[in-house]
């Protein structure tokens, strides 16, 4: 074969593989073993187990409520921070006030509609 050919021999080898990786679509079963103890399997259960649906991983992360809340707590953090250095007179910390914005903002974005537990 010739250079020229070689490569688009192998360009296309490499866009094949990447289409067919794209889709192979792993299935996850979540079953229990004769001693009761969860297993999961890449085959159905004999027990009949069910399919688990599992995260797209070239999706963004789905949003969670425990997530929801850690960006409302360490929002909350960064507030109560920038209080307390007030009350002290000291200066403004810029990055605090700009990460609070960017907090509260994702948290805005990504959150709405969800509600948090009580503890």
């Amino acid at each position: 074969m010739t250079r020229p050919a070689t490569m688009v021999a192998t360009t296309m080898l490499w866009i094949a593989a990447s289409a067919m990786t794209s889709l192979v679509d792993a299935q996850v079963y979540k079953c229990q073993d004769a001693g009761g103890k969860t297993i999961y399997t890449d085959a159905p259960c004999a027990s009949g187990g069910k399919p688990l649906r599992l995260q797209d991983p070239t999706t963004r992360a789905a949003t969670t409520a425990p997530a929801c809340g850690q960006l409302l707590d360490e929002t909350r953090r960064l507030a109560a921070e920038a209080q307390r250095d007030a009350k002290r007179g000291g200066p403004v910390d810029t990055s605090n006030a700009k990460r609070r914005q960017t907090l509260a903002g994702e948290y805005q974005r990504r959150c709405a509609g969800i509600s948090r537990s009580a503890p």
